[in-house]
């Protein structure tokens, strides 16, 4: 798929891979589905000399993320040893083209301790022909022995405008181009994505609206609006998703009206700029919460008496 933005980026590890003087590790560091993967697969294939279409079937190419919990069916907590084990048993073998092997960690974050420290023996491998490309939304949280180990790039938002020229170039309409950008949140992948599916974009809306109806509201009234994110048929996991998508859209939501009000200091309506951050962060914090497994409709219920 063209990449769409990061052309900075890109520009530089062109070069690299031209002046065959590539590190053995980096690290790229931005929110979802602003184009880390996209970028890491496209340096994948070129320094792999193939197409992306395929990098996956390729053998010196390497792909780990989470794993599904065969008792749960649900995504494990983090990357575990035997996924590092088994990594590093195939980087054991020379690459199969006398070239490079190339290997992307998504959500490198996760990586436990036992699992980091076993990765780390592969980033010291000194003179190993092989690149890593770790990817994360937060560098924060990498383990300090890996992150030291890598060169970082952080992944910025990129331009509405630059978004919408990329989706018209991908054979998108005009009008749907526009609306996919702009509710794009400055992610590529996540203006692909509404481009492509309208119920997603349904969604979005939805939110909007919700949130609308919550601001100024009586209390009772608020606990009415949210009340068809919770479904007692589910359990506490899917809620948990379901809820934290919601408050995404609402803390991008709250971000726009913030550096509306910081553009526009005369206007004293509403909340104060304290409050506001106030409220932002307290999403964040509810999204970890729910990441906890703490009940969904005590958390949601917090955030509802504080608007």
């Amino acid at each position: 798929m063209p990449i769409i933005g990061h052309s900075k980026i890109i520009s530089f590890f062109e070069k690299v891979v031209a002046n065959n003087s590539l590190s053995q590790s980096y690290c790229f560091v931005g929110s979802d589905s602003v184009g880390k993967k996209t970028v890491a697969r496209y340096l994948a294939a070129k320094i792999l000399k193939i197409s992306d279409k395929q990098l996956d079937t390729h053998p010196d190419f390497y792909f780990l993320s989470r794993q599904i919990d065969e008792k749960t069916e649900k995504l494990k907590k983090d990357i575990g040893i035997a996924q590092v084990r088994q990594l590093k048993e195939k980087l054991g073998h020379r690459s199969w083209f006398g070239g490079y092997q190339v290997i992307i960690i998504e959500e490198a974050e996760l990586l436990n301790e036992e699992s980091g420290n076993a990765l780390l023996k592969s980033l010291e491998e000194a003179g190993a022909k092989r690149v890593f490309f770790l990817l994360t939304t937060d560098d924060n949280e990498l383990l300090a022995t890996i992150r030291s180990r890598c060169q970082m790039f952080y992944f910025a938002s990129v331009g509405i405008k630059v978004i919408e020229t990329g989706l018209l170039n991908l054979g998108y309409n005009p009008a749907l181009a526009a609306e996919s950008a702009k509710l794009s949140w400055g992610r590529p992948g996540r203006a692909v994505a509404l481009a492509s599916d309208d119920n997603l974009r349904k969604i979005f809306n939805n939110e909007v609206d919700r949130w609308q109806k919550i601001s100024g509201a009586p209390f009772y009234k608020k606990l009415k609006v949210v009340e068809d994110l919770f479904n007692e048929k589910i359990d506490n996991f899917r809620t948990s998703e379901k809820l934290s998508s919601a408050l995404e859209t609402w803390t991008v939501l709250w971000r726009e009206k913030f550096l509306e009000r910081i553009s526009n200091p005369e206007k004293k309506q509403g909340m104060s700029l304290l409050e506001m951050a106030e409220l932002i962060d307290s999403f964040k914090k509810s999204q970890v919460l729910l990441a906890q497994n703490i009940n969904p409709r005590l958390v949601i219920e917090q955030i509802l008496l504080k608007v």
